[in-house]
């Protein structure tokens, strides 16, 4: 698993440094999701933070699996990193994980007793388990949980002129400790997983982005147990509100688990629907929130559990911190004509390229003559003028910097 991760990781690298052109490009406010690669709440974009900026997110999680109605809620703290216009570095981290599990057999394991899979209160003791906490053995666990890393590498972009945007991510999952504790307290299975999304994300008409994620990662065996391999898919949208400082969200997540399976191991794959705001209040901070609904559980379905229904509703919580660099925008002047003669007019169109999408102010100003802004073209009348040189300048804001440019029009006198 590990020479895949490195074998992913060192062709995207290779794609990406081969021919990566320097041009400017329109990146979203971008938050980190509470798996630390930048997108939705869960759910990933295609695009990435740009050398230097750094985004920071604390996120509160709860939600429910199978079996055992399980309840997890989950602390991860997410720090993502650009080291390269189209390439980030992300860290998510379990601060604090806690288990609940409600229908699973407690103090089967005593001290000197090898550790063993999950099993379920019911009639016939099953096993049964959920592939991030096979070993529970407590009615309620928490500590400290897993770490997930890797890097997203944006390989096509809509503002270089491709129809969408297009990344790759190599991920890995350490499990941190392996000591006894931990795995019967259900707050890790004990192995390094590893694996890759695919993201494919494509603006949409308002300010909007729908996203969609496929990906793999890859399981082994822990304490003589086989776990599964699971395939993780999504599909998000967000669209702006109003002014677009508010956002709404809404992801369909899943994972559907495969390979060689362990009896009783994940019998219900699950599906979540996230639906929730992102209001940005600042420039360097945003708050999230979202309703979860669990939509696959053990529902008098599968009655050789003989356990509860499993809850269904959850949530998600989270505050970002941004630290975004300010690019100054370029402005080109193209005029119609340069020389002149006097009486005539002509035009000078603004080409402007703001690689932040700022809100932007534009003022024209001649050292003579009249003009008259018309977007960003503005027309200059020489009626009046004495024969000679004349200046036309435009300059661009977006609040911290600016940009200019100088067009130079000769005036002649009238051909007889």
């Amino acid at each position: 698993m590990l020479r895949r991760f490195l074998t992913l990781s060192t062709l995207a690298l290779s794609l990406i440094t081969s021919g990566v052109a320097q041009n400017k490009e329109k990146i979203k406010q971008l938050a980190p999701s509470a798996q630390g690669s930048t997108g939705l709440f869960n759910l990933y974009l295609a695009d990435t933070l740009r050398r230097g900026e750094v985004s920071l997110g604390l996120n509160i999680t709860h939600f429910n699996r199978e079996p055992g109605d399980l309840d997890f809620t989950l602390f991860p703290v997410s720090i993502t990193v650009g080291l390269h216009d189209r390439v980030e570095f992300f860290v998510a981290w379990e601060t604090h994980r806690r288990v609940n599990g409600n229908a699973i057999t407690v103090n089967k394991v005593g001290p000197g007793d090898p550790i063993v899979p999950a099993r379920l209160n019911n009639s016939l003791g099953s096993v049964g388990f959920f592939n991030d906490s096979p070993f529970l053995d407590v009615g309620s666990g928490q500590g400290s949980g897993e770490l997930r890393s890797g890097l997203k590498f944006n390989l096509l972009s809509e503002v270089r002129g491709n129809p969408l945007s297009l990344a790759v991510q190599p991920i890995i999952k350490f499990p941190l400790s392996q000591s006894r504790t931990r795995l019967l307290q259900g707050l890790t299975n004990g192995i390094l997983e590893a694996g890759y999304d695919f993201i494919l994300s494509k603006n949409v008409a308002h300010g909007g982005t729908i996203t969609g994620n496929y990906g793999h990662l890859f399981a082994g065996d822990s304490q003589g147990i086989r776990l599964q391999h699971r395939t993780n898919y999504g599909l998000g949208f967000e669209m702006p509100i109003g002014a677009g400082r508010v956002r709404a969200i809404g992801e369909l997540v899943g994972s559907r688990f495969f390979g060689e399976r362990t009896q009783g191991a994940n019998p219900k794959s699950p599906v979540d629907l996230y639906l929730g705001l992102r209001i940005s209040l600042a420039r360097w901070i945003s708050l999230s929130a979202a309703y979860n609904l669990n939509l696959n559980t053990i529902n008098g379905d599968l009655p050789i559990y003989d356990i509860p229904s499993t809850g269904r509703s959850g949530w998600f919580l989270q505050v970002t911190f941004q630290r975004k660099i300010n690019r100054a925008p370029s402005i080109r002047c193209q005029p119609n004509r340069v020389i002149i003669e006097e009486g005539e007019s002509t035009t000078i169109q603004a080409v402007i390229v703001d690689s932040d999408n700022s809100l932007l102010s534009l003022t024209w100003r001649a050292s003579a003559g009249r003009i008259s802004q018309q977007g960003t073209r503005v027309l200059f009348d020489s009626t009046g003028l004495q024969v000679g040189e004349y200046t036309v300048t435009a300059e661009v804001g977006d609040g911290d910097r600016t940009a200019s440019c100088s067009t130079d029009i000769t005036v002649e006198s009238p051909a007889r």
